[in-house]
């Protein structure tokens, strides 16, 4: 469904991603992780050419993205951050409704879509449609941004640490709810995070970044059973060195 041939972004002398090759299948959740600056959120941009590749070739469903104006790829592609990026003078059902009105949706249809969604993301309408995006909690907002993000029913979601920003609780929640939804959606999700149990818990495969460069693409298994380096090997070990930590105190507490 999205297929990266060799694709690059200079910065001048920089290079952000070099000569990047990947595929995600069809309903597929592929995981980006690596360090800061690794080049994560920039491959992701350039899938919805928010950035434009300085070389290479990207296609969606075969299709390479350049054939379309970069308006017209957006709106068929959701799209989900961590900032979220709610319109605050809009109500919760008119940011949800945002891009189906702009594909010429009729009023009808986009408020059958906007329940169906705030139903899906466990919103109740008549609870939340009217209401501003000030009103809500940071988890609330962020079900708002996914569920404006599935709204004109994309077959490709890119998600950018979408709930790096609220509380550990809230984000187990939502990582719950969204592992269910795309699993009933079947939607293909390129997803960045910093966070590599996050990445092992949603992901079906992880790709593993440094200096713009790929270092490993497998499952979850595979890369905490070969790391391909001693990169990978670090990262892979932080969700156990977390759970290690927890233990020792723990034991620390009852001696």
């Amino acid at each position: 469904m999205i297929e990266l041939e060799a694709v690059s972004k200079r910065y001048g002398d920089v290079v952000a991603v070099d000569a990047l090759s990947l595929a995600v299948a069809e309903g597929e959740l592929l995981a980006l992780v690596g360090s800061s600056g690794c080049g994560k959120t920039t491959t992701l941009k350039m899938v919805n050419r928010l950035i434009e590749p300085s070389a290479g070739r990207i296609r969606i469903g075969g299709r390479d993205t350049r054939e379309l104006a970069g308006p017209e790829l957006r709106r068929r592609i959701g799209y989900c951050f961590q900032q979220v990026g709610l319109f605050p003078h809009l109500s919760v059902a008119d940011n949800v409704g945002v891009t189906p009105q702009l594909l010429g949706w009729d009023a009808a249809r986009v408020a059958r879509r906007v329940d169906e969604l705030l139903e899906l993301v466990e919103l109740p309408p008549a609870r939340y449609r009217e209401r501003a995006p000030a009103a809500l909690s940071g988890g609330q907002q962020q079900r708002v941004g996914l569920a404006r993000a599935l709204a004109a029913g994309p077959e490709v979601l890119l998600m950018d640490e979408p709930f790096g920003a609220v509380d550990p609780l809230t984000r187990d929640r939502l990582q719950e709810r969204f592992h269910a939804i795309r699993k009933r959606l079947g939607i293909t999700t390129l997803f960045v995070t910093h966070d590599v149990a996050e990445a092992l818990r949603l992901g079906d495969r992880i790709a593993v970044l440094d200096a713009g460069r790929l270092l490993q693409l497998g499952t979850p298994r595979e890369l905490l059973r070969a790391p391909a380096d001693a990169t990978v090997a670090r990262l892979m070990e932080t969700p156990r060195r977390q759970s290690q930590q927890v233990e020792a105190l723990l034991r620390a507490d009852g001696a």
